[in-house]
């Protein structure tokens, strides 16, 4: 049962909520975005990668890389991980803080989600003697965790509140606990070292010295000695007892991202966006290039022995991690006019990943996605599928979106992105429902008149199996109530959703079958090899524990999810009532008349309204029917866009006889398969109600068909 917490969700801020469908593209066992973080679990000699893909993966590393599980609770970019005993703790972009048991199997879960932070969470330190994390990122937040405090109270269904730790200018990229976890360095994009009592959460001094970001800290094993990697290209150590800088090594020619020390630290290795490796004795202070990369270094992370390094790129093809020996490298770094040369590295080991997507188009059907990976090849993906329709290698992005226009103009219904590696749709309540078709054209038996709204089927699709679990329940509960005798106690069904009406009152949503416009299922997403993945976020920073972001397989759903309030209310009443907004534009707007010179007689009404998806074949046969009641006996056209449509017309026009009826706008010749709408966009080009004339055809010169194009 899920407890409300103090300072609970409000109807407004359920309202607010959105959707996302994440359409999966690979199994479980392998990134599809780029790895953000490592985090090695020697003792176990265990592997975890944190992911733009929103997943984190743990491999078994005693030999070759071996998946063993992954871990799906985050709805956003996962920024950075940590493992302290046998928890692993994880932040992301979508502003929470994850616990995870760390040596769980099968599905893991989290074991607990906070989000006291009110923007991206970009980093985190853990202390290795006691149970203290520290997490911070942007708006200069940095907070405290009692692990095990915060373990408990989770236990109990309390709410546990972290300690924020105050003083912080500006964003912050890296953060170092030392071992007991007393004190605390905090790094900036200002440039500037904070260094906090995580006791009293009270600021000790200010380190300064960098003049950009901080982007890696390092505390030696008693806390004397820090190592920071800034975006200023330098990596500085520091004494902190002197509260100075006592070296500064200028050996990279970019940002310095990561950084690793031996456990004395008289070694360390530094990595970043120049895409170098290097090693550093700070006795002598020589630096020794041992490798480089197409990419910039992300992270760095000692195997088990500490005889090799794990490294994550930035914008690598296949998002995986490499093991390669520390023990080869290229010469000393002894002259500055002298470029170094690494030394070629054998990768020993390497974790799997696939390519992610970095390109993408919506057809103008508004079903249909274009996407390419950064491999180069091009696929289509079908919405109403959640799966590739067509693959056709790696082609010309722009050359293939070309050849797929059509001229069609349905409104925009959903926001999309490829943020994590996957294509991603986004649905609220103000865009979702904006967009109908004709059923026939999604391929079912229909009548001719029907339409969906594609919103409102990708939802109940998404939902499906959700909705049938709570139906499920509700009809056991009711059989067994049935069958028992009488005075025998009987358990409570369990309840349906609740969510509170605009009003304030409730609405309790009956678990009837929800009903269908089509009386068919025209989006199926519980078939195929990779089921897509429902986000819940709510629009906005700083929202109650019991809405948190939230994510899960459309095919997971039992019905007695904890968190099932937080399925937004606008999701609910679409489901369950096929309820939604109604959307003023759709309808259009136009004007009939006969084509001067053409001995036409004007029509009864001229002004008409119409759906802005109708077709304009139904506009001539309307136009037809009319003037027959006038005694004006004419033939349809047989000017079509489509190319087999318009074989098909011509071939059945051979053999009549009489006038054949020509619809024009603005010149030229309306194909029929337009509806309203795309004649306005792309043939009006005009604001106002198009002007549609119609007139006879002149043998011979019938009037030109238009160029369409995309309009810019």
């Amino acid at each position: 049962m899920l407890h409300e917490a103090p300072g609970g969700g409000t109807s407004k801020q359920r309202k607010d909520a959105k959707v996302s469908a994440v359409f999966r593209r690979n199994g479980a066992d392998e990134h599809c975005a780029g790895v953000n973080a490592l985090a090695s679990w020697r003792e176990e000699a265990k592997l975890f990668t944190a992911s733009k893909d929103s997943t984190i993966k743990r491999w078994g590393v005693s030999e070759q890389p071996s998946f063993e599980a992954s871990y799906e609770g985050h709805s956003n970019w996962v920024n950075d991980v940590t493992v302290l005993e046998d928890i692993l703790v994880s932040c992301s972009s979508d502003t929470t803080v994850q616990f995870w048991k760390a040596d769980h199997t099968g599905e893991p879960a989290p074991i607990a989600t906070f989000n006291q932070h009110t923007d991206y969470v970009n980093c985190l330190a853990a202390a290795k003697s006691t149970p203290i994390v520290a997490s911070a990122g942007l708006r200069a937040e940095v907070f405290l965790w009692d692990v095990q405090k915060a373990m408990r109270i989770n236990e109990q269904s309390g709410l546990y509140e972290a300690k924020p730790c105050e003083g912080h200018k500006g964003s912050v990229y890296a953060l170092a606990l030392n071992e007991p976890g007393n004190f605390m360095a905090a790094g900036s994009t200002d440039g500037a070292i904070s260094i906090s009592d995580t006791r009293s959460q009270s600021k000790l001094a200010s380190l300064k010295g960098h003049t950009e970001n901080v982007r890696a800290l390092l505390l030696n094993a008693d806390g004397t000695l820090l190592l920071s990697g800034s975006s200023d290209q330098t990596i500085r150590l520091w004494d902190l007892g002197q509260q100075r800088c006592i070296q500064t090594l200028a050996v990279h020619t970019d940002s310095v991202w990561s950084l690793l020390a031996s456990h004395d630290f008289s070694v360390v290795y530094s990595g970043g966006r120049d895409k170098c490796v290097y090693r550093t004795q700070l006795a002598n202070r020589t630096s020794e290039l041992l490798l480089t990369e197409h990419a910039p270094i992300n992270d760095m992370a000692f195997d088990g022995q500490s005889t090799a390094l794990w490294r994550v790129k930035q914008q690598q093809p296949d998002n995986t991690a490499f093991l390669a020996s520390t023990s080869t490298y290229a010469r000393s770094r002894q002259a500055q006019d002298r470029p170094l040369q690494a030394q070629q590295q054998h990768v020993t080991a390497q974790t799997r990943g696939i390519a992610p997507l970095v390109q993408s188009a919506v057809l103008t059907d508004r079903r249909h996605i274009l996407t390419k990976d950064a491999e180069g090849n091009v696929e289509l993906w079908d919405t109403a599928t959640a799966a590739v329709k067509e693959r056709f290698g790696q082609i010309d992005f722009q050359q293939k979106e070309a050849e797929l226009f059509a001229p069609q103009s349905i409104l925009p219904w959903f926001a999309w992105d490829t943020k994590l590696g996957s294509l991603t749709l986004h649905l609220d309540s103000t865009q979702t429902f904006a967009a109908e078709v004709y059923a026939y054209t999604m391929g079912l038996q229909a009548p001719e008149e029907q339409k969906l709204n594609y919103g409102l089927e990708v939802l109940r699709g998404l939902f499906l199996t959700w909705a049938d679990a709570l139906q499920q329940q509700q009809h056991q509960q009711q059989q067994q109530q049935q069958q028992a005798p009488e005075g025998t106690a009987q358990q409570e069904p369990p309840d349906p959703p609740q969510q509170p009406d605009s009003d304030g009152s409730s609405t309790s949503f009956s678990s009837s079958s929800p009903p269908t416009s089509s009386g068919q299922e025209p989006f199926q997403y519980t078939t195929g090899p990779y089921p897509p993945v429902i986000m819940c976020s709510l629009q906005g920073p700083g929202q109650p524990w019991d809405q948190q972001p939230w994510q899960k397989c459309v095919t997971e759903f039992t019905g007695q999810e904890p968190k099932i309030s937080m399925i937004p209310h606008w999701v609910c009443r679409a489901v369950f009532f096929a309820e939604h907004k109604t959307v003023k534009e759709t309808k259009a707007g136009f004007l009939l008349m006969p084509l001067q010179g053409s001995g036409l007689p004007s029509l009864l009404q001229s002004k008409l309204t119409a759906p802005r998806i109708l077709l304009i074949y139904k506009v001539a046969t309307y136009c037809q029917s009319k003037l027959a009641e006038q005694s004006y006996h004419m033939q349809l056209g047989s000017v079509y866009w489509d190319q087999a449509q318009q074989q098909e017309a011509v071939n059945a026009s051979r053999n009549r006889q009489g006038d054949v009826l020509e619809l024009t706008c603005n010149g030229w010749a309306v194909p029929y398969d337009l509806s309203l709408a795309a004649v306005r966009q792309y043939i009006w080009k005009r604001s106002d109600d198009p002007v549609l004339h119609y007139g006879r055809q002149i043998p011979g010169r019938p009037a030109p068909t238009p160029i369409l194009k995309p309009v810019s």
